[in-house]
């Protein structure tokens, strides 16, 4: 498979039409790839390491540079599509996403893009990335578990143990954890508020709980949402779960990697991937 072909294949099976604007192939190779280094980054350290180890290809999970990074806004909008199945008016939730928007993209103008990009041109190392589709997977693994096994009776406690379950949480170096609220409240309604390319923060957290979800499961929350949050009358008895980035990146990860693998590519893990 060519790198533009394993980012179709990952796409379709996340469910996805296209390629997501936060996924691309920066250098394509120039036959079939059979060996591949896959990290949840890939930077100049990674890159040389693929070049003098005889890699194929290197793939990340987070965008390296180009298009997608700079596009990142339009995966991030598929939040607003999130919240609005939880009942939060399309308005509302609009104007909740566009504050996560506005910090990035300012940082996008002074950021040096396409510094690992241009290292891996130099050298000649074929390089893609694969986002969003590693992320719905992941979500929706994590969906499939809250929602074969959640009941009235269940408590925010027992969905956190549910999710250590996954071998990517039994490997990690950190374990999904209730940074706002108690383990011992009520379960309630959840929602899985990931795939979402960053996480919402307080802007949209504190919109899915005015919208009666009692526990919101995230990757990672910042320290300044997490204080927002903790300081606001509407997160009176709700829950945020945080499951840890590394750890539930690399559940979509892994089945993207096993796909791969079931298509005769080798792949070797490495930067931040758990388990596998």
């Amino acid at each position: 498979m060519r790198l533009q072909e394993i980012l179709d294949w990952s796409a379709r099976l996340a469910g996805c039409d296209a390629v997501p604007a936060d996924s691309m192939v920066y250098i394509e190779s120039d036959r079939d790839v059979e060996r591949v280094l896959f990290g949840v980054d890939i930077g100049v350290a990674e890159i040389l390491y693929a070049r003098d180890a005889g890699f194929d290809a290197a793939i990340a999970h987070h965008p390296i540079g180009d298009r997608a990074s700079l596009d990142l806004a339009a995966v991030v909008r598929r939040q607003v599509v999130q919240m609005v199945a939880e009942g939060i008016a399309l308005e509302v939730a609009e104007a909740a996403v566009a504050q996560r928007l506005d910090r990035p993209h300012r940082a996008m103008h002074m950021a040096n893009v396409n510094r690992v990009v241009d290292t891996a041109r130099l050298i000649g190392l074929p390089l893609a990335n694969i986002h969003l589709a590693c992320d719905v997977i992941g979500r929706q693994a994590i969906v499939d578990v809250l929602d074969g096994r959640g009941s009235s009776e269940a408590t925010v406690g027992d969905a956190i143990a549910w999710i250590e379950e996954f071998p990517e949480m039994e490997a990690g170096l950190t374990r999904p954890e209730a940074w706002l609220g108690d383990p011992g409240h009520r379960l309630g309604r959840y929602t899985v508020a990931m795939a979402g390319g960053t996480n919402g923060g307080h802007p949209v957290f504190r919109e899915y709980f005015k919208a009666g979800v009692d526990t919101i499961f995230a990757m990672h929350c910042g320290e300044e949402d997490l204080a927002k949050l903790r300081d606001d009358p509407v997160s009176d008895g709700k829950t945020l779960v945080v499951t840890g980035h590394m750890t539930t990146d690399s559940i979509g990860i892994n089945r993207v990697i096993a796909g791969l693998e079931s298509r005769g590519v080798d792949v070797t893990r490495t930067s931040g991937i758990v388990g596998g």
